[in-house]
């Protein structure tokens, strides 16, 4: 009786482990794993950084467009039509490459003390899943950041940032005063 009870624990265990990794929850303790164990591969895997680039691309291209409709570039080229802005996907691979690089050289000097904890991401983060995509809101203060997340190929991936608070968080801790 008691062999039978240890097999039936040890099958549903099993079964909760594999539901668990199946989960937004586990991808995003994986990017905390990632920063607080310096494993840029273990980090990659759980966010699409070239997704993530080329997401942000649009809201720049969005902006521009929007600042030269309605400047005096926008009088000028309006007789002449719309004007588009197209980058190649040769940049964002590019991109996505040099960005990895800066993270790995981030995650890999040891100075470097105030990495997050897997736990400390989940505790901030709110999230709101529906189906294969999952917003997740991270909060801390008065600072947020909100992520989408896609299940692809049995993975949850970080696939986008929302660019206002992109541009915020960068404002505020990674450009000096007054840029």
């Amino acid at each position: 009786m008691i062999v039978i009870l240890i097999i039936v624990l040890a099958f549903g265990t099993g079964l909760s482990w594999r539901w668990v990794q199946g989960t937004p929850y586990y991808a995003l303790y994986q990017i905390g794993a990632g920063l607080k164990n310096r494993d840029i591969n273990t980090f990659v895997t759980y966010v699409d950084v070239e997704a993530i680039l080329n997401q942000q691309g649009s809201s720049i291209k969005n902006l521009l467009s929007s600042l030269t409709a309605s400047s005096s570039l926008g009088n000028i080229a309006g007789p002449l039509g719309e004007i588009k802005i197209q980058l190649p996907t040769e940049v964002y691979k590019s991109l996505s490459q040099l960005v990895i690089q800066q993270i790995r050289y981030y995650l890999e000097n040891p100075k470097n003390s105030t990495l997050p904890s897997s736990f400390l991401l989940l505790t901030l983060s709110r999230f709101q899943v529906n189906q294969d995509r999952a917003l997740v809101t991270m909060k801390y203060d008065k600072d947020q950041l909100r992520m989408g997340m896609r299940k692809q190929e049995g993975i949850w991936r970080v696939v986008e940032l929302e660019p206002e608070d992109t541009h915020r968080l960068i404002k505020t801790y990674l450009l000096p005063p007054g840029k």
